[in-house]
């Protein structure tokens, strides 16, 4: 659960920096899901998001954007971004499953 977390989080951080971004994690949590054949794990993250390009960065983000090594992202989702400073904080709401 923490690894998927950790490496979830690194992955944004790559992201954010190709876009020409900063990302600084202002909170997380992660829940594993009840499920009978795979390991899912919610997670919940809040980010301040600093450049120019932050709406538009945010905006790439989906299932598909980024590479989380070991997991499968089926479901990402950016929510409640608020303007804050020079930059927005964001929510995301991430599921993950384990590769086989």
């Amino acid at each position: 659960m923490v690894m998927a977390l950790d490496r979830l989080k690194r992955e944004l951080e790559r992201s954010a920096e190709m876009a020409g971004c900063t990302v600084d994690f202002i909170g997380n949590g992660s829940t594993p899901v009840n499920h009978p054949r795979y390991d899912l794990v919610d997670h919940a993250i809040s980010m301040q998001v600093e450049g120019a390009a932050n709406h538009a960065w945010l905006d790439t983000l989906d299932d598909d954007a980024l590479y989380v090594p070991g997991f499968v992202l089926v479901d990402l989702d950016v929510h409640n971004i608020e303007p804050s400073g020079s930059g927005v904080i964001a929510d995301l709401s991430v599921t993950t499953v384990r590769e086989a």
